[in-house]
């Protein structure tokens, strides 16, 4: 009985280890700390995420300035960024970094701009290079193993732009999001969000499950059996 016990507490700790925690508000710097565990939103599971390098003469947003809100549910999910940050004259602030999805079929993704302001020739926007059923190479841009595709958004100009590709249940997504101050102005703060579509898929029982799952009905008839002895 204790030695099957043992292996049933060993199941549940490997059980737990194996399944991430829900995504809550956070900065940058707390989801890649997340690696490849990551977090969940509904079923999808959002992880690997990591900064990339970024364009030349830029000064990178410190992880620590961005904040993820995540939101939705298993076939309507994502999140948005904010910073407070501000390009003054003559500045480049960036904040690029890459990140995977699994655990649904996904069908599309979308960015929205929002909260942004500027003066003069300043300027602020978001690119988000996917890698729709595939992985990006280590640029975290180019080297797609699956359906590459990008997306702008520009403050002011255009403040959303969206993608469909066919069911994948794989999706590698790198977000460019940079407050340009120009020759002559400034640009300040504002959020990115970054959406996505799914479908369900039905769940699977995986083998670890199926041992949790015997392991349960197993305990059950011991438990019962001492209680008739």
């Amino acid at each position: 009985m204790k030695g099957f016990l043992t292996l049933a507490v060993s199941a549940c700790l490997a059980a737990s280890l194996c399944t991430a925690a829900p995504c809550i508000n956070g900065s940058l710097a707390s989801y890649i700390a997340l690696a490849g565990g990551g977090c969940t939103i509904d079923g999808n599971t959002l992880f690997n995420f990591q900064t990339v390098s970024g364009t030349a003469g830029t000064t990178a947003i410190a992880t620590a300035d961005l904040l993820i809100s995540p939101f939705g549910g298993s076939t309507s999910f994502g999140f948005t960024a904010t910073t407070a940050k501000t390009a003054a004259t003559g500045t480049l602030l960036e904040s690029i970094f890459t990140y995977q999805i699994s655990g649904n079929l996904y069908t599309g993704t979308s960015i929205t701009l929002a909260g942004s302001s500027e003066t003069g020739d300043g300027a602020v926007a978001d690119v988000q290079n996917y890698c729709a059923g595939g992985t990006f190479g280590p640029s975290g841009v180019t080297g797609c193993s699956g359906l590459a595709g990008s997306l702008v958004a520009l403050d002011g100009i255009q403040q959303t732009d969206q993608g469909t590709f066919g069911g994948v249940t794989l999706l590698s997504i790198t977000d460019d999001f940079t407050l340009d101050g120009g020759l002559a102005g400034s640009a300040s703060g504002g959020s990115f969000t970054n959406q996505f579509t799914a479908q369900s898929v039905a769940a699977i029982p995986e083998p670890l499950s199926l041992l949790l799952a015997g392991l349960g009905l197993a305990l059950a008839a011991v438990i019962k059996r001492g209680q008739h002895e």
